[in-house]
């Protein structure tokens, strides 16, 4: 029995099966002070750090841009933008001005004004001879009144926010003009009135032209009395201050009534004046009474040759 036990132990051993698990090998302990290197340490090898990046090379991304939810759709900076772009002013007025007069006096801010004007001027003044004598020219001073109604409708105009200016009118204008020797002529004709500016006291320029017919003056006989003449022309050009006044140049030229089938006694000469006074609307008084007062002293003291 003895020698029986190892030989059945061999044989057993050669058969197939299920190998005999292998022991895995340990790793000898590091000395004291040390740490283990390779795949059998203990704990994992520190990342590096990585290197620090210049200030010079940072890019910084712009805040996203938050779009409102309901109008307005653009922003204070596109406003400005747009403004700039076309030229209009920045801060534009939140309030209007109140004009003067409730715009019984022509105002930048005002639409259609209607106003009253009355003219005193000094006139220079010239008449041809009688066409059945040599025709020599006479001369004198004299002066020129005229109260005219005008009527200045807004044709250009400009917006500055949402409050709107006049910058051009122009409208029909008629009225009467009178002058020594009791002559009394009416017009008809348009008026203009640029502004240079939006202010109260806005600086402008007065445009008219009108014809101008004789109503009455002295007859033959001497007496006073309604005169029938021929058309003319009368036309100014005035620097004003607001619609309060202006300065004004013009001239006015009279056509002849000497057809031959007329006779000699009911003819008309050619005549005409220049002229140079100042026109503003009666509503403050100044301008009326201006007129009014020449108007008297040329009927008493000056008399037409």
């Amino acid at each position: 029995m003895s020698l029986l036990a190892p030989v059945l132990a061999i044989l057993l051993a050669q058969q197939p099966g299920t190998p005999a698990p292998l022991e895995q090998p340990t790793a000898p302990e590091p000395p004291p002070g040390r740490q283990a290197i390779g795949p059998l340490a203990a704990e994992p090898l520190p990342e590096p750090e990585p290197a620090p990046v210049p200030e010079d090379s940072l890019v910084t991304a712009p805040p996203a841009r938050v779009e409102p939810a309901g109008p307005p759709f653009y922003s204070a900076a596109d406003m400005a933008t747009l403004r700039q772009r076309h030229g209009l002013d920045p801060n534009p007025p939140t309030s209007e001005r109140k004009p003067v007069f409730r715009c019984w006096v022509a105002d930048p801010t005002c639409g259609l004004v209607v106003e009253i004007n009355a003219t005193s001027a000094f006139a220079y003044r010239a008449r041809q001879g009688k066409v059945t004598d040599t025709g020599d020219i006479i001369k004198w001073n004299s002066a020129r009144v005229q109260y005219d109604v005008w009527v200045s409708i807004p044709t250009m105009t400009e917006s500055r926010g949402k409050i709107r200016y006049t910058r051009l009118s122009l409208g029909p204008k008629g009225g009467v003009v009178a002058s020594d020797s009791k002559d009394i002529w009416g017009n008809v004709g348009i008026a203009g009135r640029y502004w240079f500016s939006r202010k109260r006291f806005a600086p402008n320029l007065e445009f008219t032209s009108a014809l101008v017919f004789k109503v009455a003056g002295i007859n033959r006989n001497g007496n006073f009395d309604s005169a029938r003449g021929p058309l003319g022309f009368t036309a100014d050009i005035g620097f004003g201050i607001g619609g309060f006044g202006s300065i004004v140049v013009g001239g006015q030229f009279d056509s002849p009534l000497a057809r031959e089938d007329v006779p000699d006694v009911e003819r008309t000469q050619a005549s005409g004046m220049f002229y140079i006074g100042f026109r503003g609307n009666i509503l403050w008084g100044l301008p009326a009474a201006a007129a009014i007062g020449t108007h008297a002293a040329t009927n008493r003291l000056v008399k037409a040759p």
